[in-house]
């Protein structure tokens, strides 16, 4: 295959890394604007290699002309504000594409990227590696079995410090912290807003109330905090949903809990556990994965459905990527 990848910061590297060890024949190109990432490992430290020469990667000037390379597919790893415009570019050029969450960071030209995937006969997916996470994987089916009563409320809890993001550069230079790059806590974290609505997608989801705002002393020009209340419908069945997001929680935090009537259940997302609590047991189930495993998972996901010419649903697709920053932004305001 030949693959291109569109920016080879941290995530880049880790897709170039990934498609290297399931298909070892590839021949990759990468476009990069700039080159301030170092070369990192799996664990995203700074290792002294030249990426160019260990994986043969063919530079490109730009986004044009991609048909001449013969390009199975492109990953676009480059800042947020920059993915809807490269996803048309490439789209218009019927090369199948996989974004990076999240999918962008306005709607300005969502309705030009959605006339590209409507034109062109491109398999399409958005980089949503949790919902390969085996424990989100139990709490759909958990879900989706009554067995544990009436659900009232979910509690979705990511905090985690943005200087701990990447150990090899300042967090004041990342994306994350630039308005202008598409950063802020709620566009960075989407991850959680994704798997609610995946975990929910035969509801009505309506938010009730949400504040977004900077408030530590974090040097970022965007929002370092989420809070928001949502209420999720089907027919008689009303449940409350909470969920906060900030860019500062030391240690960090990641969690979901499912409060029924008598009993609850907590999904550490850090610990990689489900907890089952009443009033009267506690069991506990450990998951046995790695990190790097969901980004092998969903690389292998989407370049198999590329091998077998097979469209991906809308749940993941960029359709999927275009209703989950919809509702992003939506929180936002």
């Amino acid at each position: 295959m030949n693959i291109l990848i569109v920016g080879l910061g941290s995530i880049g590297q880790r897709h170039l890394r990934n498609i290297r060890t399931l298909y070892p024949k590839t021949k990759f190109y990468a476009f990069r604007r700039n080159f301030h990432t170092p070369s990192l490992n799996t664990f995203n430290k700074v290792k002294k290699f030249n990426i160019q020469k260990k994986y043969s990667i063919t530079y490109l000037k730009n986004l044009n002309n991609l048909n001449k390379y013969k390009i199975n597919a492109a990953f676009i790893c480059s800042p947020t504000s920059l993915h809807i415009e490269e996803s048309i570019k490439i789209i218009n050029q019927k090369i199948h594409v996989f974004v990076e969450k999240p999918l962008g960071s306005s709607i300005k030209k969502i309705s030009v990227l959605e006339k590209a995937l409507n034109s062109n006969n491109v398999i399409s997916m958005i980089g949503f590696q949790l919902r390969f996470n085996p424990i989100i994987k139990k709490l759909k089916k958990i879900l989706s079995n009554k067995k544990y009563g009436k659900l009232n409320q979910i509690l979705i809890h990511h905090g985690e410090n943005i200087k701990n993001f990447h150990k090899y550069e300042s967090y004041k230079n990342m994306y994350a912290a630039k308005k202008k790059l598409g950063g802020g806590v709620v566009l960075t974290q989407i991850h959680e807003i994704d798997y609610l609505m995946h975990l929910f997608e035969k509801y009505e989801i309506k938010i009730l109330n949400s504040v977004s705002k900077k408030v530590s002393n974090l040097q970022l020009d965007v929002e370092d905090t989420l809070l928001a209340s949502i209420e999720i419908k089907k027919r008689n069945t009303k449940i409350l949903c909470n969920i906060n997001l900030n860019y500062y929680e030391v240690p960090q935090k990641r969690a979901i809990t499912l409060i029924y009537e008598d009993k609850k259940i907590e999904a550490d997302l850090n610990k990689n556990t489900i907890t089952y609590l009443n009033q009267k047991n506690i069991k506990k189930i450990r998951f046995n994965f790695k990190r790097n495993d969901l980004f092998l998972d969903e690389v292998k996901f989407f370049l198999t459905h590329v091998k077998k010419n097979k469209k991906i649903n809308n749940s993941l697709n960029l359709f999927n990527g275009i209703k989950t920053l919809k509702f992003a932004l939506d929180l936002k305001r």
